[in-house]
């Protein structure tokens, strides 16, 4: 489970590596406008061997409405109990999972973590392999479960594994609030070419389906028109793995994704 995540300035210098990789590029990141937080600025202008220039700006595009939040809320509450020893099934995996919103404004979250630590442990060993539903009930509030349970290696002490169930497609709006919100800034950079970096943190969904469904308007076609590329930035296991996925999905969506380990160095396309 990610607990933490890189920052967006180092997202932007290892996102530039794997950029560099991919084209033959040689660019560096020499300035970063955005340290003035008074101003609006991109977040950083690099320059090749030969004195070109390039602009970036990055955004978080969240999987869906309100996702940080409740991801907040989800580490606070289950995600505490990712492989607690009391949860383990010896010589089972458990993949827990609870619905997004599941816990509302006005109850104790402390209260989640250790109802389940008295309800689960006589729970689990009863569950036969497979997927079931599980009913948490409180005094103050229900949680609903979804608990898969397969078979492992027998002298394996277990793993309990914990997650939220992606609520399913957002659709195009949280992209097209991003367009409206980096690029006329990033199109007000003086470069020679101008990037618009669309991180996505989560395993779930794909930020090429959601740019695929914006609306084909003027206004959208003048936003785009008025920089060079669009390219998205997979760290979901940047933190954990140390590796980071991009592919281009403007001014053509490239399905073919590469990769770059950090510590290794090592590339790879997809």
């Amino acid at each position: 489970m990610k607990t933490t995540r890189y920052t967006d300035k180092a997202v932007v210098e290892h996102w530039l590596q794997l950029f560099n990789r991919k084209t033959g590029s040689t660019y560096t990141v020499t300035n970063y406008p955005d340290k003035d937080s008074s101003k609006k600025n991109i977040d950083a202008i690099c320059c090749d061997a030969d004195g070109n220039t390039l602009a970036i700006e990055h955004t978080l595009i969240e999987p869906f409405e309100g996702e940080k939040a409740d991801r907040d809320r989800f580490l606070r509450t289950l995600g505490t109990l990712e492989d607690h020893p009391t949860l383990l099934q010896p010589g089972y995996m458990l993949f827990v999972s609870q619905p997004v919103g599941s816990i509302p404004t006005g109850i104790q979250w402390d209260e989640v973590p250790q109802e389940l630590l008295k309800q689960l442990p006589s729970i689990l060993p009863t569950l036969p392999e497979g997927n079931r539903f599980v009913v948490i009930q409180h005094p103050n509030w229900k949680l609903d479960l979804c608990i898969g349970k397969s078979r492992i290696n027998p002298d394996d002490v277990g793993k309990f594994f914990t997650a939220r169930n992606y609520p399913g497609d957002p659709g195009y709006k949280l992209v097209l609030r991003a367009l409206e919100d980096k690029i006329p800034k990033l199109a007000a950079s003086k470069a020679d070419k101008k990037i618009l970096l669309l991180e996505k943190d989560s395993i779930a969904g794909t930020i090429e389906d959601q740019f695929r469904q914006l609306p084909n308007t003027p206004e959208i076609q003048a936003l785009l028109s008025s920089i060079n590329e669009i390219w998205s930035v997979i760290t979901a296991v940047l933190a954990s793995e140390d590796k980071i996925f991009t592919s281009q999905i403007w001014p053509t969506i490239n399905y073919e994704v590469c990769s770059l380990d950090i510590r290794t160095g090592k590339y790879l396309d997809i």
